[in-house]
């Protein structure tokens, strides 16, 4: 019985090179596998076209597969290697222009970081798609693919990007809001020598002057706190109490867990070489006793 040659058209405006890699790499591999096939380019400006071919021969259903397989693999890579990084870039510059050239440029790197971790997922839906496709078109046009059957990857990217925008600009709040912090401290004169700083995991604190004196609750109008899942929670309260004392010098009596906390490290940065962690007194052994 006579076989059939089977053929899939690539057509792409932007991306031939990227294309004839991608393409040679999966036919070099299918040429090991005993898989014969050629690849002509044609020119027809502004478009690129790639014209796969399995020559003839016995195993028609297996030169199928395959020839759908390659390509589905060789565009797949194309779009999370190549596409979707301008994509994200074009998107960036184009609904965050608001932000400076130098901050766009860090979403962009902090976005595609984010990306690199689910790469592979993208790359097999894509691929999925992409070989369900080829099962009923012979013909593929990579930037209408990728405009008219790739919505929901689209979105799912500008999702992505909105979520990495939100925390950039949250971080650099706070760097500025730290940096604002630290500059009203350097400018005030110490009213207080020294501040020791005692928190249980009962959700209480309390502070002493350098003497032992516990400085007064009433003044201090400290609530009840509690730690939860390792985060002292009192927000901005101990924070705001330390910028009114304005102490020369915070020793902080603390467990390993508060103390890497994230709101304990918040006055770390903003009092900087005013803070110190006591290495273990005796209220220190008598306060892990208390929490145990």
């Amino acid at each position: 019985m006579k076989s059939v040659t089977s053929y899939i058209i690539i057509g792409t405006l932007s991306y031939a090179n990227e294309v004839r890699e991608r393409l040679n790499s999966e036919l070099n591999f299918l040429s090991g596998e005993r898989f014969a096939f050629e690849c002509d380019e044609q020119k027809d400006p502004p478009w690129s076209f790639f014209i796969l071919r399995a020559q003839r021969g016995n195993k028609q259903g297996e030169r199928k597969f395959a020839i759908r397989f390659a390509v589905a693999k060789a565009i797949s890579d194309l779009f999370v290697n190549y596409m979707e990084s301008a994509y994200v870039r074009e998107y960036i510059n184009r609904s965050y222009n608001y932000l400076s050239p130098h901050d766009r440029e860090e979403v962009v790197n902090r976005a595609l970081e984010t990306m690199q971790k689910l790469r592979m997922v993208r790359r097999n839906r894509i691929l999925q798609n992409l070989y369900d496709y080829l099962g009923d078109h012979q013909t593929l046009m990579v930037e209408g693919y990728a405009r008219f059957r790739l919505k929901e990857y689209w979105g799912q990217l500008q999702r992505m990007v909105k979520r990495t925008v939100q925390e950039f600009v949250a971080a650099k709040d706070y760097l500025e809001f730290v940096r604002l912090l630290r500059c009203f401290i350097d400018l005030q004169e110490p009213k207080i020598n020294e501040v020791h700083v005692f928190i249980t995991t009962e959700g209480t604190f309390y502070l002493c002057d350098e003497r032992g004196n516990v400085i007064r609750r009433e003044h201090l109008r400290t609530p009840s706190f509690t730690v939860i899942d390792g985060e002292f929670n009192y927000k901005d309260y101990l924070l705001s109490m330390l910028i009114t004392l304005s102490p020369k010098n915070i020793i902080f009596h603390v467990s390993d867990k508060i103390w890497n906390c994230n709101p304990i490290q918040t006055i770390q940065q903003v009092f900087c070489n005013r803070i110190a962690r006591c290495p273990g007194c005796e209220k220190c052994r008598h306060l892990y006793m208390h929490n145990n």
